[in-house]
C-alpha cells in the first residue's frame, strides 16, 4: 500500500484548457472561406479561361447519361461487367484551367479578409465616436490597476462613449490593439458604485484573457464579407437551376443542392455563432468569479443592474437562439453550478457535425467545385481537415466538461452530443451537391440507404463522444500536473484525430459507394441488405488502412494516458475507476498466450479445414484474449481487451505463417529452407486481425453489459475514492 496522498489540485483549471468556442469559431471561418473560395474560383476560372457555362453543363449531363446507361445495363443483366471507363468520352471543358487562376482568386479573397481585419477596429472607433478618457486621473489609475490584477499582458486601450446612458462595456480589436469601450452610464457608475464598475471592467478583460476576442472578431468579419455575396449568388442561381432542371438535371440538381447548402450554412453560422458567443459570456463570468474569489460581486451586479450587455447587441425580446448574450437567469445559475459551463447540447453538436460535413464535401470538390481539379489530393485534404475540426470541436467541449470541478458529463449528455454529431454529419452529407448529383445520375436508385446510413452515423457519433469522454478522463491527471496544459491537450487530440482520419473518410464516402453498389452490384436486393453487406465488405477489404489505425488509436490513447497518469509522482491524481484488483499480466495484455495457442491449433487444422476455418479460429482466439485481458475489475477493460485481441491475431498470424512456411520449404520443397513469412503474409498478419479485434471488442462489450445487468462481472463504479484515501499500488 502507498502512503496517503497529499492534498492538492484535484483537476486542471478548466479555464486554462483550450476552449471549445475557439475551435467552433475556426470551423465556421473555414467553412465560410471554403464556400466563398469555390464560388470565386469557379466564376473566375470560367471568365478568364473563356469556358462556356453551357459546355460545363453538357459535361455533367454526359456523365449522368454514361452512369445511368452503365447502371441500366448492369440491372438488366448482372453478368455484364461494369465498364471501367464508362465516362471516358465525357470531356471536362475546364480541364485546362490549372491552378494559377484559383490560387490567385483565393489569395485575393484572403487578402480582403486580412485587410478588413486590420482596418475595422480603427474604422469602428472613428465611426462611433469613441475617444480616450481625458482629465480623469482616478479612472485611469483604477483601470491600470484592474489591468495589472487581471494578468492581461497585451496592450489594452480604454475608450469612452459618453453619450450612451446604459451601464455597458465592449471589448474588441485585433492582435496588439485591444480596445475596451466604457459607456457613459458606466462612467457614472464609477463615481456611484466602484465595486460594480470593477466587475464590469473585469468581465471585458476576461474576454481578452480567455483569448476568444480575435477568433470571434474574425468570424464576424468573414461572415459579413462573404455571407451577402453567397446568399445573392444562391438567390440568382436557384431559379435558373429550376428552369434548367428538365434539360440538365445533373448539373441543376448539384447547383440546387449547393444553394440549399448555402442557405443552411447561413442558418448554421448564425445559430452556432450565437451559441458560441453565449458560451463565451459564461466563461468570462467564470473568470471574473475566479479573480474575485467568489460570485458575490457578479450576483450583486446582476441584481442591481441586470445583464452586462455589450453596446449595440439588442438582446431584448428575442429568442434565446438569436441572442449573443445568455439570459440573466442562466448567468446567475452558472455562478453557483459550474456544470452549466460544460453543456454539450444536442443542437450545438448537430450544428458542428453539419458544418464539418459541408466543409468535407466542399473541399473534396477541389478549388473550382469539381471537374478536373478534384483529385485524391483534395479528397485527402477534406478528410484530414474534417477529422481535425470534428475531433477538435467535440473533444475540447467534452474535455472541459470532464474536467473537475464540473463533475463530467452525464451519460445522457454524452449520448445527446454524439447523436447530434451523427445526425448533423448524415443530413448534410446526404443533401450535399455530390450526393444530389449522384442520386440523379443513378435515376433515384438506392434512396432506401438513407435510413441505415442515418442509424450508422448516429451510432458512430455516440461512440466518438463516449470515447472522447474516456480519453479526457484518463488524460485529465496528466493535464492537471502539466505546467502547459494546452499543448498536452492539443497533442492528445491531434494524435486521436490522426488515427480517426481513415474512419471519417470511410463514413463520408460510404453513401456514394453503397449507392453505386445498389445500382451496379445488386440492383434487385433490398437497400438495407445491400448497405449492411457493402459496409461490412468494404470495412474488411480496407482493414489495413481503416480498421488497423482505428483499433490501435481506440485502445492505445486512453491506456497511454492511464499509464502516464500512474507514473511516479502522479499516483494521487488518477481516480475514477473504482476498487482495483490485480490485473492480468503484461504478456496476457499483449495477447501472446491466446495467439500462440490459436496458432498451434490452426497449423494442423489447415490440413482438414478450408482457409476460412483458420480465420474463424483466429477470431475465436481474439475473443478469448479480449475477455482474458479485461477480466474482473481491470481499469479500461475494453481498451485492454481490444489491444489484446489485436495482439493475439498478429501473434497467431505470424506464428502460423512461420510454421507453415518452415514445413513447406524445409520438408516438401527442394529449394532453400525458409523459416520466415513472406511480405504478403506479414502484411496479412498485421492488417486482417484488426477486423477480428473489432468483433472481439463487440463480444467483450456485450459480455460486460450482461454482467452489469446480472449484478456481477461488470464495470466498477467510476467514482474514485476521496482525495485523502489511499490507492492500492496497482500498475497498468
Amino acid at each position: 500500500m502507498t502512503a496517503p496522498p497529499a492534498r492538492g489540485r484535484e483537476g486542471p483549471d478548466p479555464l486554462e484548457l483550450p476552449s471549445g468556442t475557439t475551435v467552433r469559431f475556426v470551423l465556421l471561418i473555414t467553412v465560410v472561406v471554403s464556400v466563398t473560395a469555390i464560388l470565386v474560383n469557379g466564376v473566375s476560372a470560367m471568365v478568364f479561361t473563356s469556358v462556356n457555362p453551357l459546355e460545363a453543363g453538357e459535361y455533367y449531363e454526359c456523365m449522368a447519361r454514361a452512369t445511368a446507361d452503365a447502371a441500366r445495363r448492369r440491372a438488366a443483366d448482372p453478368t455484364v461487367g461494369i465498364p471501367p471507363s464508362f465516362a471516358a468520352d465525357c470531356r471536362d471543358p475546364r480541364a485546362g484551367t490549372g491552378w494559377v487562376v484559383p490560387s490567385v482568386a483565393s489569395a485575393c479573397l484572403l487578402s480582403v479578409v486580412a485587410c478588413v481585419y486590420a482596418w475595422l477596429p480603427a474604422w469602428r472607433t472613428r465611426r462611433r465616436g469613441y475617444r480616450e478618457p481625458v482629465g480623469m486621473p482616478q479612472l485611469s489609475t483604477c483601470l491600470e490597476g484592474l489591468l495589472d490584477e487581471s494578468g492581461v499582458r497585451t496592450k489594452v486601450t480604454f475608450l469612452v462613449e459618453p453619450l450612451d446612458p446604459r451601464v455597458a462595456a465592449l471589448a474588441f480589436g485585433r492582435v496588439r490593439q485591444r480596445r475596451v469601450v466604457l459607456s457613459g452610464g458606466l462612467l457614472t457608475l464609477f463615481a456611484r458604485d466602484r465595486g460594480a464598475f470593477r466587475t464590469v471592467v473585469l468581465h471585458e478583460l476576461a474576454h481578452i484573457r480567455n483569448r476568444d476576442l480575435d477568433i470571434a472578431f474574425l468570424t464576424m468579419i468573414v461572415w459579413r464579407t462573404s455571407g451577402p455575396p453567397l446568399l445573392v449568388a444562391s438567390a440568382v442561381a436557384a431559379p435558373s437551376s429550376l428552369i434548367l432542371l428538365p434539360v440538365q438535371p445533373a448539373l441543376s440538381s448539384a447547383v440546387l443542392a449547393f444553394c440549399a447548402g448555402t442557405v443552411l450554412l447561413a442558418v448554421l453560422v448564425t445559430l452556432l455563432k450565437n451559441a458560441v458567443l453565449r458560451s463565451r459570456e459564461l466563461y468570462a463570468d467564470a473568470r471574473v468569479k475566479q479573480w474575485e474569489g467568489s460570485a458575490e460581486p457578479l450576483r450583486r451586479l446582476f441584481a442591481g443592474y441586470g445583464l452586462v450587455a455589450a453596446p449595440h447587441t439588442g438582446t431584448g425580446g428575442r429568442f434565446t437562439a438569436l441572442r449573443v448574450h445568455p439570459p440573466l437567469a442562466l448567468r446567475v445559475r452558472a455562478l453557483g453550478d459550474d456544470r452549466v459551463l460544460s453543456g454539450t447540447g444536442f443542437w450545438d453538436m448537430c450544428a458542428v457535425g453539419a458544418a464539418v460535413a459541408f466543409l468535407h464535401d466542399i473541399v473534396q470538390l477541389g478549388p473550382i467545385g469539381g471537374g478536373s481539379l478534384a483529385s485524391p489530393v483534395t479528397e485527402t485534404a477534406a478528410a484530414v481537415l474534417g477529422t481535425a475540426l470534428l475531433v477538435g470541436a467535440a473533444g475540447t467541449v467534452l474535455w472541459r466538461a470532464s474536467a473537475r470541478p464540473f463533475g463530467g458529463p452525464s451519460p445522457a449528455q454524452v449520448r445527446q452530443a454524439g447523436v447530434g454529431l451523427g445526425l448533423g454529419l448524415c443530413a448534410v452529407r446526404l443533401l450535399s451537391p455530390t450526393g444530389a448529383s449522384s442520386a440523379v445520375m443513378l435515376g433515384g436508385r438506392g434512396l432506401t440507404l438513407v435510413f441505415p446510413y442515418a442509424a450508422l452515423m448516429c451510432l458512430c457519433g455516440w461512440a466518438l463522444a463516449r470515447w472522447l469522454t474516456l480519453v479526457a478522463r484518463t488524460w485529465t491527471p496528466v493535464v492537471a500536473r502539466s505546467r502547459r496544459p494546452r499543448p498536452v491537450l492539443c497533442a492528445v487530440l491531434g494524435v486521436s484525430a490522426a488515427g480517426l482520419v481513415p474512419a471519417f473518410d470511410f463514413l463520408m464516402t460510404l453513401p456514394s459507394m453503397t449507392l453505386y453498389a445498389a445500382s451496379f452490384i445488386a440492383p434487385s436486393f433490398p437497400g438495407v441488405l445491400v448497405f449492411v453487406a457493402a459496409t461490412a465488405y468494404l470495412a474488411v477489404n480496407q482493414a489495413g488502412s481503416l480498421l488497423t489505425p482505428l483499433v490501435l488509436t481506440a485502445g492505445a490513447v486512453p491506456l497511454v494516458g492511464q499509464r502516464v497518469a500512474w507514473r511516479r509522482g502522479m499516483e494521487r491524481t488518477f481516480a475514477g475507476f473504482g476498487p482495483l484488483r490485480p490485473a492480468a499480466g503484461r504478456i496476457v495484455r499483449l495477447g501472446l498466450p491466446a495467439g500462440l495457442a490459436v496458432a498451434l491449433v490452426c497449423v494442423p487444422a489447415l490440413l482438414v479445414v478450408p482457409s476460412w476455418g483458420a480465420v474463424v479460429l483466429i477470431c475465436t482466439g481474439q475473443v478469448i484474449a479480449a475477455l482474458w485481458a479485461g477480466r474482473g475489475h481491470a481499469p479500461l477493460s475494453l481498451a485492454r481487451g481490444v489491444l489484446a485481441a489485436y495482439g493475439a491475431g498478429v501473434t497467431a498470424g505470424l506464428v502460423m505463417f512461420t510454421v507453415a512456411q518452415a514445413l513447406t520449404s524445409c520438408l516438401v520443397d527442394t529449394g532453400p529452407c525458409r523459416v520466415h513469412p513472406s511480405g504478403s503474409q506479414a502484411l496479412w498478419a498485421f492488417t486482417v486481425p484488426s477486423a477480428g479485434a473489432a468483433v472481439a471488442w463487440a463480444f467483450h462489450a456485450a459480455f460486460r453489459s450482461l454482467g452489469r445487468r446480472g449484478g456481477g462481472g461488470g464495470e466498477p463504479s467510476h467514482r474514485g475514492p476521496e482525495p485523502s484515501s489511499a490507492r492500492p499500488a496497482v500498475r497498468p
